[in-house]
């Protein structure tokens, strides 16, 4: 598969790069995201790539010296007793600007973890000839090493890039598939490059999913452990947030019960989980995340929400070679895990961007508790537990958008935009401004409704 998108990175390392000045640049991202493939991208026949192992510094050095001396024979057969030695030395040989690339750059500080005040010393020097770019899948260390205060390299970067997941319209394009079946496939493999590097070499998604996921010795049987070692060394209370959460639990105090956890203990991971990306927290519309108290949590990341939806709770048929057995639980599952990722790309594509001629802000899920009223009464008489799935508002504050999102076979929109707007008759966020109604569909309808239809043609572009 050819390099796909981060086109906007790339710009970014090219730029850092040619600078007057060596430059020094954090690339940090979870693992199979691309990171060691974009900095390749951008790297040339002076520079050296280093990828760091869990060795021990001496064997770290050693390997590095032998890759800087096929580049700078002046190097070879030399052995340093330290980092600073060897790097003190290579800035001496090397050509000017040339980059020296520290990949995995986490093993490095595991085994010294005095080098990070190392290179805090020879980038102050001011004497720097090489821009150096670390790089590193441990996402949470690398976001302490460059964003908190306490630490020696803080404020030290020219350039911080954080590596996400590709847009699946990138990966329409790759794959040759038709809209609808990019929003299927990217309900499994997310927008993670590697994912779809390997499904790229099987027939089908039903082949892939089964030989590389549900298969115990596929490749990516047991990937969010291999993922949440490179974070923490207790998986237990990740592995079971993530559980409980493809369970239905999504209130931190479900969760908390669900899990047999206090409050207190469950903190740790939500917050962990949250900032590597694998889980988000939502708030209804119209609500400040710090102060609601509504809030609820949901799954960031497709990949980790198919595999502890189908996977984690079958790991016992899977271990007997029931691969079947399980797959037609996928089948059975499959079109409410792609309904929750195409209700997400709907959000996405609305949210500042130009929708009906409008131009629209952030767009969010809203659930709560709308008044049921009797006749001509002004008290209600109930009040029902309803949610939107789209909800945003114009950036002049004078229009509301209100979307559904269905993923079934083609009906008619009339009776969908019916039922939406009876439900938006009592809905308390409206207020004063105009309602725009929106029906984002799987295929396109059997009538032509009174509002904009979307299919997944018009989403992915715009997601």
């Amino acid at each position: 598969m050819e390099f796909i998108d981060r086109i906007k990175e790339q710009a970014r390392l090219r730029r850092a790069l040619s600078g007057e000045k060596p430059c020094f640049i954090v690339v940090y991202g979870r693992r199979r995201m691309g990171k060691s493939a974009l900095i390749k991208q951008v790297l040339d026949e002076n520079d050296i790539y280093y990828e760091a192992e869990q060795n021990e510094p001496q064997v770290q050095i050693d390997l590095l010296t032998r890759i800087a001396a096929m580049r700078y024979p002046a190097m070879k057969g030399a052995r340093f007793g330290s980092w600073e030695d060897l790097l003190s030395a290579f800035n001496r040989l090397c050509e000017k600007d040339s980059t020296l690339v520290l990949d995995e750059f986490p093993y490095i500080v595991k085994s010294m973890p005095s080098f990070p005040s190392m290179l805090q010393r020879l980038i102050d020097s001011g004497e720097l000839r090489f821009n150096l770019i670390i790089c590193g899948s441990s996402q949470r260390m690398m976001q302490k090493l460059v964003l908190d205060a306490s630490e020696p390299l803080y404020g030290r970067a020219d350039e911080k890039i954080l590596l996400g997941p590709i847009a699946p319209v990138h990966w329409e394009k790759a794959m040759r598939l038709d809209a609808r079946h990019t929003i299927e496939e990217y309900s499994v493999w997310g927008g993670v490059p590697r994912y779809w590097v390997l499904r790229e070499k099987y027939a089908g998604l039903h082949e892939a999913i089964e030989q590389l996921i549900l298969d115990e010795h596929g490749v990516l049987a047991n990937e969010p452990a291999a993922l949440f070692l490179d974070e923490v060394t207790d998986l237990a209370p990740y592995s079971s947030v993530m559980t409980a959460l493809a369970g239905g639990h999504r209130r931190f105090s479900d969760l908390a019960s669900a899990i047999g956890l206090k409050t207190n203990e469950l903190s740790t991971p939500l917050s962990n989980l949250s900032e590597m990306f694998y889980i988000r927290k939502d708030v209804p519309f119209g609500e400040d995340e710090r102060k609601s108290k509504k809030t609820m949590y949901t799954f960031n990341d497709p990949f980790m929400a198919f595999y502890y939806k189908f996977v984690a709770p079958n790991k016992s048929l899977l271990s007997l070679g029931r691969t079947s057995t399980v797959f037609k639980m996928v089948d059975a599952g499959f079109a409410e895990i792609v309904s929750r990722v195409w209700e997400r790309l709907c959000q996405n594509a609305v949210s500042g961007n130009e929708v009906g001629g409008i131009l629209w802000g952030p767009a969010r899920y809203w659930w709560g508790k709308i008044p049921v009223y009797e006749g001509d009464k002004k008290t209600p008489a109930d009040y029902l537990e309803t949610e939107f799935d789209v909800v945003t508002e114009s950036l002049d504050h004078r229009h509301i958008l209100i979307g559904e999102c269905k993923w079934q076979k083609a009906d008619y929109a009339d009776r969908i935009l019916k039922k939406l707007t009876d439900k938006a008759s009592s809905a308390p966020f409206i207020g004063t401004r105009q309602v725009h109604y929106v029906l984002f569909l799987r295929e396109r309808p059997l009538d032509s409704p009174d509002c904009i239809v979307m299919t997944p043609e018009d989403v992915l572009p715009l997601s």
